[in-house]
């Protein structure tokens, strides 16, 4: 079976990335990250659609119960990554009402 990683922010987008001095350089560092956290998610995604698919023709080694397990792994991800996303929406919708 070919394991799912999890996702680790803190190396997705690097392992020594300089402190960003400007907003440009916090926003490029930011977006990199998220691709990063997006480009995992979407591979586990696809490695447990291939195990399964795999499964059911019956062309691999692969187990029901390594199977199953791939597919929580992708679907745990994919739960969270909708939570950050729905968190950082209701912190830019929080923003805007902010009166300046």
């Amino acid at each position: 079976m070919s394991g799912i990683d999890p996702i680790n922010l803190n190396q997705s987008a690097g392992l020594a990335l300089p402190v960003p001095h400007s907003a440009a350089q916090a926003q490029n560092s930011f977006a990199k990250t998220l691709a990063n956290a997006l480009t995992k998610v979407n591979e586990s995604q696809q490695t447990a659609n291939q195990m399964v698919t795999n499964l059911a023709n019956g062309s691999s080694d692969e187990d029901l119960h390594n199977v199953m397990i791939a597919m929580q792994k992708a679907n745990i991800l994919l739960k969270t990554t909708v939570q950050v996303r729905d968190r950082v929406i209701d912190a830019y919708q929080e923003m805007m009402r902010m009166q300046v």
